[in-house]
């Protein structure tokens, strides 16, 4: 098998990855982007090239910001990068391993980004910075599309797979007719379908606001929209207010939907606690205590959400270092402020670096287009700084408001980890809280043990779904921080890949 060679190759077509491509090829770099969807966009502009040209009507349900995606998903098309949508990469490999001492990316004192934002490095430690990432091995990818199993090689990689939403493991959240409010997003902005009258949307975060105004513009009245944040973040998150205004057009985009929202009439609830869902066959009701007593509301169909956290799997089966994120609760890679990791030529961005948002991951993946620009000796240090004073200003600002986002916004224990015993964790192996809590108690000391005994963990999704739960679950029960508890030792195949695909590469000896 003959093996295409690029400089760089990007996994992910959402902003980041498509900003990437953008500058990598203003400086002549051969560039492959490889993305799971069939067109450009990500999830925030997912389909817009479609909704734009057959379905134009429906740019009023997503609003302005979705609707600007189509210029950019053009001009991306247009750059020159190879586009090959439709492709599953399931393992990065790195024929000589190369990793990057954790301590070469400690920012300098005077250049420190806001609490939350990627590690800063400043340009007086650039020429020593690639030197250390300098080498001569290819790194190489295997994904499948429609045509079946390839094998390509690339100088750099640019991890961009983006975000997915936290899981919501609250009693009946595996009901038939309970769904995430991205799920109900996707099937809208994909195939124009909306969910059935009695649609109850549940949790927080600006989706959720988001989701019920998209519903209402497309005509259908949600029976109601309950809100878990509690109401002590109101307070926690005033102390970040002041920076949040710094950041354009996030407070205001909010407050809009708000008053949307108030206009039309849809009950709402705030700070939901003891949540469940109840039904038989499927979801019949949503039940809840707020404002001092219990709420039953009936519904055909719930949408949950709470967040989003980083699609890490593929930087995780890699090895590069991570950190527990307490603001967002989650990990994270260690990145420097152009996106470089801990293992040379490994590059992560946007949200599955840690959750910024899209103006954010376009100002993200720009920067990082500019260092392997840099890396490959197809810029100076000089050109290499210009370019990026925009985006790295433009990047602060977005990153403002995210501690304010994160106080407000963070999820309760109660719904991060399941109180009822029998509430199941692990959807893939049917495994609860209770069983993995006994676990716990019986010494298991993390996520990779815990698999080993209950199988939790070892499904399709390979800890998707439950990974965050029990990293917490750990902690909560032996009273110890997430972060020496770790998370789940991902190994690649990091998608379901059959016998069949692998065994139709034709690896080349790398000697």
């Amino acid at each position: 098998m003959t093996v295409e060679r690029f400089d760089l190759a990007i996994i992910g077509a959402g902003p980041a990855g498509m900003a990437a491509a953008l500058e990598a090829r203003r400086h002549r770099l051969r560039t492959v982007v490889l993305d799971e969807q069939s067109a450009p966009g990500g999830q925030v502009w997912r389909n817009v090239e479609a909704v734009t040209t057959r379905r134009p009507q429906d740019l009023f349900v997503f609003g302005a910001e979705y609707a600007d995606g189509f210029a950019f998903a053009q001009k991306f098309r247009n750059c020159g990068a190879e586009y090959r949508p439709g492709a599953r990469v399931w393992q990065v490999e790195i024929a000589t391993p190369d990793a990057l001492p954790t301590e070469a990316l400690q920012p300098p004192a005077s250049l420190v980004l806001p609490s939350g934002s990627a590690l800063d490095t400043g340009p007086d430690d650039d020429e020593v910075h690639v030197e250390r990432r300098r080498t001569g091995a290819d790194r190489h990818l295997y994904y499948t599309d429609a045509r079946g199993a390839h094998h390509i090689a690339a100088r750099h990689v640019l991890v961009a797979t983006g975000a997915y939403e936290r899981p919501m493991p609250v009693p009946g959240w595996t009901l038939p007719g309970v769904l995430t409010c991205g799920a109900a997003q996707v099937m809208l902005k994909t195939s124009a379908m909306v969910p059935a009258p009695q649609v109850v949307l549940v949790g927080s975060g600006p989706l959720v606001l988001l989701l019920a105004v998209q519903l209402l513009r497309a005509g259908v009245r949600p029976a109601a929209v309950v809100g878990t944040v509690p109401a002590g973040n109101y307070l926690r998150a005033a102390g970040r207010l002041w920076p949040a205004l710094l950041a354009p057009g996030y407070l205001s985009k909010g407050l809009s939907l708000i008053g949307a929202l108030r206009r039309s009439g849809v009950p709402r609830h705030a700070a939901a606690t003891d949540l469940r869902i109840e039904g038989s066959a499927r979801a019949e009701a949503v039940v809840f205590r707020s404002a001092g007593r219990e709420h039953r509301i009936a519904a055909q169909t719930v949408l949950l959400h709470q967040g989003v956290v980083p699609n890490a799997n593929l930087w995780q089966s890699l090895g590069l270092e991570h950190y527990w994120d307490a603001a967002q609760r989650c990990f994270r890679p260690v990145v420097d402020a152009w996106g470089n990791s801990t293992l040379a030529g490994i590059l992560v961005a946007g949200d599955s670096a840690g959750i910024g948002g899209a103006e954010a991951a376009l100002c993200a993946g720009e920067l990082s287009g500019l260092s392997v620009a840099w890396q490959q000796r197809r810029i100076d240090t000089a050109e290499r700084d210009r370019r990026a004073w925009l985006a790295r200003r433009a990047l602060k600002a977005h990153w403002s408001v995210r501690p304010f986002l994160d106080r407000l916004y963070l999820p309760p224990p109660a719904m991060r980890v399941p109180v009822d015993d029998d509430t199941v964790v692990c959807r893939c192996e049917e495994v609860t809280a209770g069983a993995l809590r006994r676990l716990a108690v019986t010494g298991v000391h993390g996520p990779n043990q815990m698999k080993a005994f209950s199988r939790c963990g070892m499904g399709p999704c390979q800890g998707r779904l439950c990974g965050l739960t029990v990293t917490e679950l750990i902690a909560a029960t032996q009273r110890r921080s997430p972060s020496d508890v770790g998370c789940y030792r991902v190994r690649a195949p990091v998608l379901p890949v059959t016998v069949g695909e692998v065994a139709d590469l034709d690896r080349p000896h790398r000697g």
